[in-house]
């Protein structure tokens, strides 16, 4: 059922609406009538109707001075009646939900109410999907500053600490995660994306295929000149030749 607040002067075109709304296709409920701006005002101010049926000529000015009262045009939804049409470009700047011309016939207030609807349910789905949006950012904002992270497997998201994560091992578009206690997670994005939430997180690509968690590295081991680190879970992971210096430049490790 659609909220509406009628603001119209002309008495018998007030009542001509206010008959025909209940047998119009969409429910309405009338919170209330004004003849005037001012009265308009406070009667949008105090009921905050989804739907104001605006007349244009009013006793103290023109109806379209609400929108510059209302600055945030999608405070409610707002259908012109008038008996000129010379408002219909007006209207149609004002992004206004439809033009109904005087004397007012049902079928035109149904098609009206119709679009009224589709507007409030299509604003009704953005506002779910932003709230929504939010929360998951907030969500993520603490999980990180609990060294948390998300991740979206096919099974739906997860949320794992970081300390947890041993190691993730690039797999095409898919990254590998590996837990404590041989537990593993397969991820729906690249390791690319890991690398960068990981990174202040004491993380460090050290191989095109693969990121580890520096404070899993029980040992570093040679051979030839080539180096690997063991893991805590036992396993060994290569160090390439481009990230070698990186790598022992941040865990400050120095090679005889």
């Amino acid at each position: 059922m659609i909220s509406v607040v009628v603001v119209e002067d002309d008495p018998i075109f007030r009542d001509m609406l206010l008959d025909m709304l209940p047998k119009a296709v969409i429910p309405t409920k009338v919170l209330a009538t004004c003849p005037t701006l001012r009265q308009a005002k406070d009667a949008i101010d105090q009921h905050k109707p989804q739907l104001v049926f605006l007349d244009v000529e009013l006793p103290d000015g023109k109806g379209v001075e609400l929108f510059q009262h209302y600055e945030d045009i999608g405070t409610f939804e707002t259908v012109f009646v008038t008996s000129h049409d010379k408002y219909a470009i007006d209207a149609i700047k004002r992004n206004v939900a439809d033009y109904i011309l005087k004397p007012v016939k049902l079928p035109e207030l149904s098609i009206a109410l119709q679009k009224v609807q589709a507007r409030l349910e299509m604003y009704s789905k953005l506002l779910a999907v932003a709230e929504l949006t939010s929360y998951v950012e907030k969500l993520k904002q603490q999980n990180l500053q609990e060294n948390k992270i998300m991740i979206n497997t096919n099974e739906g998201a997860v949320f794992i600490k970081s300390c947890d994560i041993i190691k993730l091992e690039s797999e095409s578009n898919y990254t590998i995660i590996f837990l404590e206690n041989n537990k593993k997670i397969i991820a729906s994005k690249t390791l690319s994306v890991f690398e960068e939430i990981l990174e202040p997180l004491n993380f460090m690509r050290i191989h095109r295929s693969f990121v580890v968690n520096l404070t899993k590295v029980k040992n570093i081991e040679s051979d030839n000149g080539n180096y690997s680190v063991k893991l805590t879970d036992g396993t060994l992971v290569e160090i390439s030749r481009r990230k070698k210096k990186d790598f022992f430049d941040k865990i400050s490790y120095q090679t005889i």
